[in-house]
């Protein structure tokens, strides 16, 4: 939190870059003196591995008269005596300096007149010639040195880290600051950059939103040669778009944004996408306890953490949602008032049943997640025909969107009306007339020919066209997709089930411990406590991101495609401060 007064004089005090230099020269210097580190201390351990041996590293090498070589020999099960008689046998002299398991470190040394066959059988053998190149002296000079030169490069390093520590807390205040000032005008330099100036004038071009035309207008009338033109988009000119929603759609943009925000002629999905994540979101946790805690944590955490508030307002709005579910299907923290004696109370408010402990409860739930999937998918299609409309498609609307609200719709009315809904328990009596589906079949039917004549209008083979729309109508984004859309939303019963039944089994393990005197209850609370926030936890990443795939998958591709520019507008975007006047 800072000033407007105190940040207008932290951004013009010229000597904080200076400053800001000095602690990045710095800063390199460590990671130089921590290279310099990294590359030293291999070269000191290879030294240490001979340590035994004593003596002058120049003597090591080829000379006119003979060669000797430092090395490591892995005998394996050979004994060492077997191994110098064969080294002997090829006129090469070896020492042992020491052994460590089956390794054996050894100086071999043989005559350059026996050089070639030495060599031969050299290459032949587990020997390891020690790499010291570039080494003078002793071992235990060159081991003495590297250390030396170790310690002073961390010696160094540590005082240049008190030095950036110390400089830190002396200006950090004032470098977040103007950190936050010079990335804040990053975008208007780049803008600046973007433009075209002769040696008396600059041009820019910018996008404004439509409500922000007089403000702009009033900024610049103070400036006495600026000038204003509107321009028109080319055609098909890249138009950005700015998600403008009343504020309790507001936080669902995220939602579309994650997506793609809309072309620029295309609808913004954003209300009608709220109203479902927020219900569906409720049924993946179906908790009434859960859901007021959540309402309770993101409305505090809310009006906190402002970066996070759209995201934050919209777990809220789900949280509502939540308390609605889990109070119709009785879920308080899983069946914690049966424990409580609150049981009794808890059914009465419970209007469609216990999902968890009964057979109506579970198959309400059933139903109306298999209904709501039925209307999500529908609505998406009307949502195509009337867009279509609205923008004169009249071939999206007539040939694509009605004829799939025609047929989609009969279909789901002619099953209600048939006993087999009655035996798949969608529904306890047929809602609709048998004969209806006699009527039904007719718009059914041309809806199908419309399909199978239209869908694939852009081919120009007529029998083609034919066979890709019958492809349309069945398999390829036809019918059986749209069974696998409907049976799609039964993962709410199933998230929301799993929800109840991991609460219930916190609540059996945790009242098993009420037996035990005084720490019994101890216990008791800390598994309620401790279990339950771990269920809302790892439930809440289930229900955001299954019903974000409903959303995705099921509702979008009926009716939207996205793949808009998002706008961007250049404004004051603090990181790391918040200034107050």
């Amino acid at each position: 939190m800072i000033k407007r007064s105190e940040y207008e004089k932290i951004i013009r005090d010229t000597g904080l870059e200076e400053i800001a230099d000095e602690i990045i020269d710095l800063d390199n210097e460590v990671k130089s003196l921590e290279q310099r580190i990294a590359e030293t201390e291999p070269g000191l351990h290879q030294l240490e591995v001979w340590t035994y041996f004593k003596g002058d590293l120049d003597d090591l090498g080829t000379n006119e008269v003979y060669a000797i070589k430092l090395g490591i020999i892995k005998s394996g099960r050979t004994d060492l005596s077997l191994i110098l008689d064969e080294l002997d046998k090829n006129h090469i002299s070896c020492q042992s300096i020491s052994e460590e398991g089956d390794i054996i470190y050894v100086i071999l040394a043989y005559h350059n007149d026996h050089r070639q066959e030495a060599e031969k059988y050299i290459s032949e053998i587990a020997f390891d010639e020690a790499e010291l190149a570039g080494y003078t002296g002793t071992i235990e000079e060159n081991t003495q040195n590297l250390k030396k030169n170790i310690d002073y490069y961390k010696g160094r390093k540590q005082k240049i880290l008190d030095q950036i520590v110390k400089l830190t807390e002396e200006h950090e205040r004032s470098l977040t600051v103007y950190l936050d000032y010079l990335d804040n005008n990053l975008e208007v330099e780049e803008a600046i950059l973007s433009g075209f100036s002769t040696d008396s004038v600059s041009f820019y071009t910018a996008w404004i939103r439509e409500r922000d035309r007089k403000k702009i207008l009033s900024l610049i009338s103070s400036f006495k040669f600026v000038r204003v033109e509107d321009i028109e988009p080319d055609e098909g000119e890249s138009i950005p778009i700015a998600l403008e929603n009343r504020a309790i759609f507001r936080p669902f943009e995220i939602i579309v944004n994650l997506y793609g925000v809309p072309r620029y002629f295309e609808i913004d999905p954003t209300p009608f996408v709220s109203i479902f994540f927020a219900i569906f979101f409720g049924l993946c946790l179906t908790d009434a306890g859960y859901g007021i805690i959540l309402g309770i944590l993101t409305l505090v955490f809310a009006f906190r953490i402002r970066a996070a508030r759209q995201f934050l307002l919209l777990i809220f709005i789900g949280s509502i949602f939540t308390i609605f579910a889990g109070a119709i299907f009785n879920g308080w923290f899983g069946d914690l008032p049966a424990y409580l004696g609150l049981g009794d109370l808890s059914l009465k408010l419970a209007i469609l049943g216990d999902p968890v402990s009964s057979d109506i409860g579970s198959m309400n739930f059933f139903r109306l997640a298999l209904a709501l999937g039925v209307i999500h998918v529908v609505f998406g299609l009307f949502i195509k025909f009337f867009d279509s409309i609205r923008r004169r498609d009249w071939p999206g609307a007539f040939l694509d969107g009605l004829p799939w609200i025609t047929v989609v719709v009969s279909l789901v009315i002619i099953l209600l009306s048939t006993q087999m809904a009655v035996s798949m328990q969608l529904v306890s009596a047929p809602l609709f007339p048998s004969s209806i589906s006699r009527i039904l079949m007719w718009p059914i039917l041309a809806g199908a020919i419309v399909i199978i004549l239209f869908a694939a209008r852009q081919e120009k083979s007529w029998g083609f066209r034919i066979f890709m729309g019958f492809l349309n109508l069945t398999i390829v984004n036809g019918l059986t997709s749209f069974l696998g859309d409907f049976l799609s939303y039964i993962r709410l019963m199933a998230l929301g089930l799993v929800t109840a039944g991991i609460g219930v089994a916190i609540n059996k393990i945790a009242f098993q411990f009420l037996s035990i005197p005084v720490a019994g209850v101890v216990m008791l609370v800390v598994i309620l406590v401790f279990g339950h926030l771990f269920n809302i936890g790892i439930n809440i990443l289930g229900a955001f991101v299954h019903t974000l795939r409903l959303q995705y998958v099921e509702f979008f591709p009926k009716f939207y495609a996205g793949g808009g520019r998002p706008f961007k507008a250049l404004s004051d975007e603090h990181k790391y401060i918040t200034i107050v006047d």
